[in-house]
């Protein structure tokens, strides 16, 4: 079949549903955002902070238990942390990718067309035209983002060689470089679902034990500052969702993301923090805890200056059975969700975002995908 049908092309070829803002709306929402967040927050909490090297074997058990304490507390009422101090993904690393990101952004049109999602390859832009946008859901919105997309998921080790850039485009090629960034995601991976077992107090390998061979992707994203012609043109930079996956480790360069907590009506401005990645929650994480945790919902702005982003998406394995563990499960709180395979909410989300059902439901400010009901998984 064509490359549509592997899950390397499915996982993340479409923007989630798109709000259009006018300018003025969206400052008044920022404004009254600010007043909000001042009055519910100090600010010292405003932005939880999680010191990650205790999951590498620094620091006491009292310690770790502390920290624990603090990554659920954050998860559970803010629905997302920034993780410090994670050696596998020191400061002059990132910039390292920063830098690679701006070498395969800068590919020439012509390039970037040999390796469009279209003919079964890894990019989508607007500079490529309407017809290689991220897909709008509504009529007349466009997406401003432009990404290169990675995953493990490929038919075959030929097919690596169609689907990125390759040694005689750009140095090193795309699969090399960017599978290193997976594997040292993977060791920060594989330590918070295993911290996230933990701060339930629950067995090591809870989550743990799911995420081998997950079909995680790896994107990377380029907003171009919004100038007259491209406003136009594009009235969003991704528009509000939350992710498939399990979690979503998150990057960027210049403001312009924004998250909604849980049980809350207002946006928050996520600050750019050069060392570190956020942490949010997925829709599967969601699934497995009953509720406990909650998909976060998060979206991007259109902004004039233009912004860099690094998303790697941690799912678990494509036969995994998604549903309340037992462990979440009781008679005062019965199974909130309907069981469903990795795959199966990957395929089925994909369907259903194609066909214009979008991701989010506005009226309700609510994750259409984390809820999503399944007949059969």
């Amino acid at each position: 079949g064509s490359a549509h049908s592997t899950m390397a092309a499915l996982l993340r070829f479409l923007p989630s549903r798109q709000t259009v803002w006018a300018p003025g709306a969206l400052r008044v929402l920022e404004k009254r955002e600010n007043r909000v967040h001042r009055r519910m927050m100090s600010s010292s909490s405003d932005h939880p902070v999680v010191d990650c090297s205790v999951f590498f074997g620094s620091g006491s058990e009292p310690e770790k238990k502390d920290v624990l304490a603090q990554m659920k507390d954050a998860l559970v009422v803010k629905g997302y942390f920034y993780a410090e101090n994670v050696s596998v993904l020191p400061p002059e690393y990132i910039e390292s990718v920063y830098a690679y990101h701006k070498k395969l952004h800068d590919l020439p049109t012509q390039v970037k067309s040999e390796y469009l999602v279209q003919k079964g390859g890894s990019y989508t832009g607007l500079d490529l035209g309407m017809d290689n946008a991220e897909l709008p859901y509504e009529p007349g919105t466009v997406a401003t983002v432009r990404a290169w997309d990675y995953s493990r998921w490929t038919p075959s080790e030929n097919a690596k060689r169609l689907f990125y850039p390759g040694p005689e485009v750009l140095q090193p090629d795309m699969a090399t470089f960017t599978d290193n960034l997976y594997d040292r995601q993977n060791v920060l991976g594989e330590a918070l679902l295993t911290a996230f077992a933990e701060m339930f107090g629950l067995e090591p390998d809870t989550f743990r034990g799911h995420f081998k061979g997950d079909m995680g992707s790896i994107r990377l994203l380029y907003y171009p500052g919004c100038t007259a012609e491209e406003a136009a043109e594009a009235n969003t930079g991704i528009s509000a969702h939350t992710d498939f996956e399990a979690f979503t480790l998150m990057h960027q360069d210049a403001p312009g993301l924004q998250f909604l907590s849980p049980g809350g009506d207002t946006w928050i401005d996520a600050p750019v923090r050069p060392g570190e990645f956020v942490v949010i929650v997925g829709d599967v994480l969601e699934r497995f805890t009953n509720g406990e945790l909650k998909a976060t919902p998060h979206r991007v702005v259109r902004t004039e200056h233009p912004r860099r982003s690094i998303i790697r998406f941690n799912a678990v394995n494509p036969n995994t059975l998604v549903e309340p563990m037992p462990q979440f499960v009781s008679d005062q709180r019965p199974p909130r969700y309907t069981p469903v395979r990795m795959k199966t909410h990957m395929e089925t989300t994909m369907a259903n975002l194609r066909a214009g059902k979008g991701a989010w439901d506005t009226q309700k400010n609510r994750s259409i995908t984390a809820n999503y009901v399944y007949s059969s998984p």
